[in-house]
């Protein structure tokens, strides 16, 4: 671990030292706010006069709806009465079809900017864009005669910006996708623009490109466990290293110190077997039958080699002398 440590904090080092933070790159910033009044539908006797539609110039087989659905439906306002034909057409036309082959399809790569500045192009078109989901909540459709009962209503943040959403309805959801108010799950959307949609924001009432899609393409985040981090497999790798020269030097450092093998214990049984054994009344009787010891003699085994030495002495002068 302490040279992984040292070999990261000098790698950082050199990257802040020599190559700098990356620039920052501001995403373009739209104007997303409605200047004009919504007309307030909730008011019984209002009466809205509409111009009459402009012709809605288009190839019916590139269309996700007819043109005349489409050539009714109108930018920056919220859900109309009008607009619900072209809104349906659509839901069955992507009920329709297949998600391999709207993976495999040639859909044009748009951006936030051109979906938002090019709403009539645009219109019924399929497009393909990446971006981050941030909320993805499920609500009620309208009574409708297409058995279309529920669909999930997303906000994303566009990838490569502005700091402005995209609201992308999908008729449904991979298993497993997670939903909520607060979520954060990249993916690509391959679907139909409907319109420029006008919706309340917290400060005013602002419009966002509103996109029509079957289900999102979605990869999910594979589970990181420690084999699948090389850093930890190193740190084990060099734990496991140390701890086995850990114990090899207190093994090597052991056997110096070792004590010489102590001689097995005597069998007394065998050191003992021809030792005689008797009672302390036999000891006794022996005792008395060997008679009294005198105290100035001593036995002939026992008498000092000096004192044997000078009684010799003494007999040899005493015969020298006359």
């Amino acid at each position: 671990m302490p040279p992984a440590m040292v070999l990261l904090l000098v790698a950082g080092w050199l990257e802040r030292r020599y190559f700098g933070p990356p620039p920052r790159v501001e995403p373009p910033q739209v104007d997303t706010v409605v200047r004009g009044e919504l007309v307030d539908r909730t008011i019984p006797d209002a009466v809205v006069i509409e111009a009459d539609p402009e012709p809605f110039i288009g190839n019916a087989d590139e269309l996700a709806a007819s043109p005349d659905a489409l050539e009714r439906v109108r930018d920056d306002t919220v859900f109309r009465p009008a607009d619900e034909e072209a809104w349906f057409q659509v839901w069955m036309t992507l009920r329709s079809g297949d998600m391999r082959a709207y993976r495999k399809s040639n859909a044009r790569r748009v951006s936030f900017t051109e979906l938002f500045g090019q709403p009539r192009s645009f219109r019924g078109r399929l497009v393909a864009f990446r971006g981050t989901i941030r909320r993805l909540q499920q609500v009620e459709a309208p009574a409708n005669r297409y058995d279309i009962e529920n669909y999930w209503q997303a906000w994303l943040e566009p990838e490569g910006g502005p700091a402005s959403p995209i609201v992308v309805y999908f008729l449904r959801i991979p298993a497993g996708f997670p939903h909520g108010m607060k979520i954060h799950e990249p993916v690509e959307v391959v679907g139909y623009f409907f319109k420029r949609w006008a919706y309340a924001a917290s400060d005013v009432v602002r419009t966002a490109p509103l996109v029509m899609a079957l289900e999102p393409i979605w990869k999910p985040a594979p589970v990181r466990t420690a084999a699948d981090n090389p850093f930890g497999s190193y740190a084990l790798l060099a734990i496991g290293g140390i701890v086995a020269l850990t114990l090899l030097g207190m093994r090597l450092a052991s056997g110096g110190s070792r004590r010489p093998a102590e001689p097995p214990p005597t069998d007394l049984s065998a050191a003992l077997s021809d030792v005689e054994v008797f009672s302390t009344d036999e000891a006794l009787r022996r005792l008395s039958e060997a008679g009294p010891l005198s105290v100035d003699a001593a036995p002939p085994d026992t008498a000092p080699p000096s004192a044997a030495a000078a009684d010799g002495e003494g007999d040899q002068a005493q015969g020298a002398i006359p």
